[in-house]
């Protein structure tokens, strides 16, 4: 059992917290909007109003936010999480989808207060983190990456540790722009069957049987078949953008190219350009048919 502060409950932070107090974790929970922290507080986790008072006495400290900049404030900002007193050998453990960048950057702010620090990237919707599904990418040193492992647990179904800190966070950048570029291209290829006649139930029977299937593609291409996309809204078309501009960058700034993950971001751009960027990603699909027509 560890003492955890976590800091962010919103789609994924909410049900990872679930599932580490079902594990018997103690948990305070701090988030921006204090309504969605308190809603944890009937699961039996503790509220704390600040990040530096939800990290006292912490064994582990985990973050769950949406990008660089609401990161970088819930960890530096005034009453920010390493401005705490947290346990001796403490583990800050960051699970935030955000630039490679910043996650070196943090590492050493970490260390330099005295915090091992691992990146332990996730993948999954919430659902899956409700159910305890999850894939953790961890970066850190083998003691950090163990011991971290001990404690994330109740939320993960696999657990692979890809080197030194950073690397985690590396290979989930890499990992998300590969999945953006299939939902993108399955909207478009989803579009043209639309426009040439075939019936979308059936087209998505045989992406999701043939060679093309994956499991972005079976879950995407059910919602776009039937117009029943989830909701509340899982993973954003501007939450899809923000993901893999995040990749492309580090991918070419490593001497590497991402063509494909730039057109990714080029085709889920029309959404944010028709004021669709909060709808769910598998509308691709209605943005597609307000630009070009529904055909058919």
């Amino acid at each position: 059992m560890a003492k955890i502060a976590f800091l962010g409950a919103g789609n994924m932070g909410a049900p990872m917290t679930r599932c580490l107090l079902k594990g018997g974790h103690l948990v305070t929970v701090w988030n921006r909007t204090p309504d969605k922290a308190k809603a944890l507080e009937k699961d039996g986790a503790k509220v704390a109003a600040t990040p530096k008072a939800a990290v006292e006495g912490a064994d582990a400290i985990f973050t769950m936010l949406t990008d660089d900049t609401a990161c970088r404030a819930v960890w530096t900002g005034p009453d920010g999480a390493l401005s705490g007193k947290p346990a001796a050998r403490a583990i800050a453990i960051e699970s935030s989808t955000v630039s490679n960048a910043w996650v070196k950057e943090l590492a050493a702010l970490a260390n330099a207060k005295g915090l091992r620090f691992v990146d332990c990237c996730v993948a999954g919707r919430p659902d899956a983190a409700e159910a305890g599904q999850l894939h953790v990418f961890a970066g850190g040193g083998a003691e950090e990456v163990a011991d971290a492992k001990t404690i994330v647990v109740p939320f993960t179904k696999s657990f692979t540790h890809f080197g030194a800190a950073g690397m985690g966070n590396a290979f989930k950048l890499i990992y998300n722009v590969l999945g953006a570029i299939q939902v993108s291209a399955l909207g478009e290829a989803m579009h043209a069957c639309e426009a040439a006649g075939i019936d979308l139930k059936a087209a998505a029977h045989a992406f999701s049987i043939g060679n093309t299937n994956s499991g972005h593609v079976i879950r995407h291409a059910r919602y776009m078949a039937t117009g029943q996309h989830e909701d509340p809204v899982q993973f954003s078309a501007k939450n899809r953008v923000k993901d893999i501009m995040y990749g492309v960058e580090f991918i070419e700034r490593i001497g590497s190219q991402s063509r494909f993950g730039r057109t990714a971001a080029d085709v889920f751009g029309q959404s944010l350009g028709i004021g669709m960027g909060d709808a769910n990603d598998s509308e691709l699909i209605d943005a597609l048919r307000k630009i070009h027509g529904k055909q058919g």
